[in-house]
């Protein structure tokens, strides 16, 4: 027998998630459109919601989130969460690959690592969880960065110092840009020895839009990570966030 879910609690949620990046303000009507939700019935949520100090009201009527979320939020590392979420598939990409697999979220202008898997052929790749990479030339970086709107994009590139770590790596943002729009086209991005020579990366990231970003990717060799392995990896990539995504589409 299923356990019974409360209804309220759920559409309480629903309304929360509706503000899609700090900051954002929503008027009632915003929130109708974007929640397809009775409007004396959203009105009365937002009311209790600003009791408890989830909302709050701004001084032109519209809302937008609450310090009570910044204070929850605060009691649990987003990394932590990520990691605990994306862990069973970076070990079972390794144990399928035999290669090292990584999940990593967008932290501004950087990749922040929260999981990490080695397989019985894994390099030793010094990453750890918890380092932060350049996004604009690593393979997690620019799968992540390819979900972004336009604006958050920009925003973001404007904060990349494009530094050379190979004769490979990007360091332009038109040849970014460029990449970007490729790795939109095909569905999935690849890091071709631009953050150490002879080390190739394919990444995918987790699709749907949140305020939190992941992605995932596996790394080896180039003599083995081929134009043909590249292909093969990267379908179960995808196969692994869209079963990541499902996951995230289930939670409130």
């Amino acid at each position: 027998m299923a356990t019974p879910v409360n209804a309220s609690v759920t559409k309480a949620f629903r309304i929360l998630n509706a503000f899609t990046y700090a900051g954002e303000k929503l008027t009632l009507a915003q929130l109708t459109a974007r929640l397809d939700i009775n409007v004396a019935t959203l009105h009365r949520f937002l009311l209790t919601l600003q009791q408890v100090g989830a909302v709050v009201r701004t001084p032109n009527g519209a809302f937008e989130l609450g310090l009570l979320l910044a204070d929850l939020g605060g009691r649990v590392s987003i990394s932590d969460a990520m990691h605990s979420l994306a862990q069973p598939h970076v070990e079972a990409l390794a144990q399928q690959f035999g290669e090292t697999i990584h999940a990593a979220i967008l932290d501004n202008e950087m990749v922040c690592y929260v999981a990490k898997g080695e397989g019985s052929r894994s390099l030793t790749v010094i990453t750890h969880i918890g380092k932060r990479l350049p996004a604009y030339c690593t393979g997690l970086g620019k799968a992540l960065l390819s979900q972004l709107d336009d604006a958050s994009l920009e925003a973001c590139i404007s904060q990349q110092s494009f530094q050379r770590f190979t004769d490979k790596t990007t360091v332009s943002a038109d040849a970014l840009r460029h990449e970007l729009r490729l790795i939109r086209r095909r569905g999935y991005a690849v890091d071709d020895e631009e953050v150490e020579t002879g080390l190739r990366c394919v990444a995918v990231a987790v699709p749907g839009v949140r305020p939190v970003r992941l992605a995932i990717s596996l790394s080896a060799p180039t003599t083995r990570l081929n134009p043909g392995k590249i292909r093969e990896v990267a379908r179960a990539l995808q196969q692994h966030a869209q079963e990541i995504e499902a996951k995230l589409a289930k939670a409130p």
